[in-house]
């Protein structure tokens, strides 16, 4: 019986070796994966646009390369003051352009004492609707929300996806990419249009698509600012589980 007892004792330890080695082998592969993907972010991808706006609102978000900004002003198009929270144009001279529109559902701050009072806000309507329409009159296109696709985007690292609803928009010689994320019920409502000569889709495409893997907003984006590691659990708003990267 001692003999048959040891033996066991002797077998689970080695099966728990076993694993543990499997699963170190697991880890370093992982690390691996995650390094080789961090430097095809950072030759893709300018750093995460810090310090401004977007950190404020809590809005994580690393443009192509190249991409210089936020400009000064909003270059897309004039936009009635406090139609939107945030709008941000990032350029690379007259090539390629990245225009972010977003409003973030906030607690409204209670009026300072002899304040005087401020102006009411333009009424605003449907954010994914009044981006569509933006767009069909700055530049003519017959387009409409109807016409968006779902399209899904796996955050890196993290448990959740993406969402957008996305359009295609042909220009000419040129092409726009339109990607709306969130909806009436989210907190956040943010609309990235991408913009670049039709010559060089096929360069400027994966490094949108890596644009939109990075995307985080609330908490995650937060997190990410302050240079946190990615969120082993569930995350909030725009963040997720880790997949291998690709």
């Amino acid at each position: 019986m001692k003999r048959a007892r040891a033996m066991l004792i002797s077998f689970g330890m080695l099966l728990a070796i076993g694993c543990g080695m499997k699963n170190y082998d697991y880890r370093i592969e992982q690390t691996l994966e995650r390094i080789k993907y961090d430097k095809r972010l950072n030759a893709n991808l300018t750093p995460p646009v810090a310090k401004g706006k977007m950190e404020e609102l809590g809005i994580y978000l690393r443009p192509p390369q190249n991409l210089q900004g936020p400009t000064q002003t909003f270059q897309f198009a004039a936009i009635e003051a406090g139609r939107f929270d945030l709008e941000n144009s990032f350029l690379e001279g007259d090539r390629q352009s990245l225009h972010v529109l977003a409003r973030v559902d906030r607690p409204k701050a209670a009026p300072k004492k002899d304040a005087p009072p401020q102006p009411e806000p333009p009424p605003r309507g449907d954010f994914n609707e009044e981006v569509v329409e933006l767009i069909k009159n700055q530049t003519g296109a017959e387009v409409e929300l109807s016409q968006f696709k779902p399209e899904t985007k796996q955050v890196k690292a993290r448990r959740q996806a993406n969402t957008f609803l996305a359009k295609t928009i042909d220009r000419g010689d040129k092409e726009m990419q339109v990607y709306l994320y969130g909806s009436k019920t989210t907190p956040y409502k943010v609309a990235l249009i991408f913009e670049y000569p039709k010559t060089e889709k096929n360069s400027i495409s994966p490094k949108i698509g890596l644009t939109l893997e990075n995307f985080l907003v609330g908490d995650p984006a937060r997190q990410a600012f302050s240079g946190g590691q990615e969120d082993d659990g569930e995350g909030g708003e725009g963040g997720g589980e880790a997949a291998p990267p690709i």
